[in-house]
């Protein structure tokens, strides 16, 4: 997406990639075909700007993503590792008893969506990757840093803060790769990019000449759309995965239910954050495409959630696993009567705006940890696909209480990427708002209790 001075959106260009998804645990992306297409939109957007000076360049990419590769040539030696992935569960169980302390290093809990347990599977599965360590030619690590390799000049190894500290070998205190989690996962130092703050100099683009002046993770890049978020804000970003971001400055706080990581830093400051993490958002619409051929369109949820604006079911949003503040593995994702009574096949609306509702539910567990621990805060921006239905926004703002922003520029995450590349221009216009404010709602209240607290007998279990 090409922005200008104020900030205003001049040009976009999309191309679709492939996700496979083997089975529960698997899933696979093609690192040569995001690399291609990532080079198209690049030349479709220089084509559109139709020999206008280009100043700076940003990329942001899904952070816990990983890929290895050629160092010499470029070359992607594997597939990449979705966030997605969870290969790894079974083997990190042993390591299950250092788990508090590679939190406190890394402000990851130990869970397989993270970068380091599926290098360590690439390491000790992959005949390519094992050849080219043999010979000295491996390099591994974020997608970002794949990207970086063959977009800039020089074939350059080098990654961001944020998308290093996705890996869960980056030490979030000292800002640099902990040589015990790297011990403890079978990583060698050699073979990861170099770090760098989100805001420095990445090179130049290849055969373009246009600086990259930020690197960053979609979600985090997200925070900035508008510029540095309110102090009394969160962000809930629904794309994907869904998430909820609150800066905490420069102050690094922690949580055992909660993440902490990095959205900005310089060669001068770091700014953390502390997040809640939804696994299945639009994940999990996918899956029900998939598994029950539900449609999933934005007109097809819009519809749904009109037609049905109090479901009676429950659906237990498990895709990809239940991320904070619960961290179980399942069960299968399934629909419930709210009295606990398994439903097999729901009526389509139903399934649909209970889905939606789960998402709701999900996000709503992180916010009310987040309201105990971060006094304050006292409204909500939404940024990210699902955010565009109005009937989202107002039951978040329903169940939280709190004011719910949402913008005009759906693509926060490159809106924020393209303000942090630009240096932070003050001249940048802050996107037109609406607000969606909080009215008394028993039934989806009640939804929510139900919800909530059949998950905490399943984590009593687990």
């Amino acid at each position: 997406i090409l922005f200008d001075r104020l900030g205003n959106q001049v040009a976009i260009a999309r191309r679709p990639v492939a996700l496979e998804r083997m089975d529960r645990h698997r899933v696979e992306q093609d690192g040569a075909e995001i690399l291609a297409r990532t080079r198209e939109v690049i030349a479709e957007i220089l084509q559109a700007a139709d020999n206008t000076a280009i100043a700076a360049a940003g990329l942001a990419t899904q952070r816990s993503s990983v890929i290895a590769w050629n160092l010499q040539t470029g070359e992607p030696l594997s597939p990449v590792l979705s966030w997605q992935d969870r290969r790894e569960h079974a083997w990190l169980e042993t390591l299950q008893p250092r788990a508090s302390e590679i939190q406190r290093i890394s402000g990851l809990r130990l869970t397989p969506h993270y970068g380091a347990s599926k290098l360590r599977w690439l390491l000790r599965h992959n005949h390519r990757v094992q050849q080219a360590a043999g010979n000295g030619t491996l390099a591994l690590g974020p997608l970002a840093a794949f990207l970086i390799a063959n977009l800039v000049t020089g074939h350059r190894n080098l990654v961001d803060h944020a998308n290093a500290s996705r890996t869960q070998l980056w030490n979030l205190h000292k800002a640099e790769w902990d040589g015990n989690l790297l011990d403890w996962f079978g990583i060698r130092r050699r073979w990861l990019p170099e770090t760098r703050p989100i805001r420095t100099s990445y090179g130049k683009l290849a055969m373009h000449g246009i600086p990259l002046n930020a690197l960053n993770g979609d979600q985090t890049a997200a925070l900035y759309a508008d510029g540095e978020i309110d102090r009394d804000a969160v962000l809930v970003n629904l794309g994907t995965g869904g998430f909820v971001l609150k800066p905490t400055g420069t102050i690094l706080m922690t949580h055992d239910a909660l993440l902490s990581g990095i959205c900005d830093s310089s060669d001068h400051a770091r700014s953390y954050l502390l997040e809640g993490t939804v696994n299945g958002a639009g994940a999990s619409l996918r899956w029900a495409l998939k598994q029950h051929g539900l449609g999933t369109a934005p007109a097809e949820v819009r519809n749904a959630l009109e037609v049905c604006r109090d479901p009676k079911l429950l659906f237990i949003n498990s895709v990809g696993g239940l991320g904070s503040p619960w961290w179980i593995d399942g069960p299968l994702p399934c629909w419930r009567t709210l009295s606990g009574i398994p439903v097999s096949r729901p009526d389509k609306a139903e399934a649909i705006a209970s889905i939606i509702e789960s998402i709701l539910f999900l996000v709503m567990n992180n916010l009310a940890l987040l309201l105990e621990i971060v006094p304050g805060i006292r409204h909500i921006r939404i940024s990210g696909g699902l955010s565009g239905q109005d009937l989202v926004c107002r039951k978040l703002a329903n169940l939280s209480g709190l004011q719910v922003i949402r913008t005009n520029q759906p693509e926060a995450t490159a809106r924020g990427i393209a303000w942090l590349a630009a240096g932070k221009p003050a001249s940048w216009i802050r996107s037109k708002q609406e607000c969606f404010y909080p009215e008394d709602d028993s039934q989806l209240q009640q939804r929510y209790r139900a919800f909530t607290g059949f998950l905490g007998e399943l984590q009593k279990d687990n």
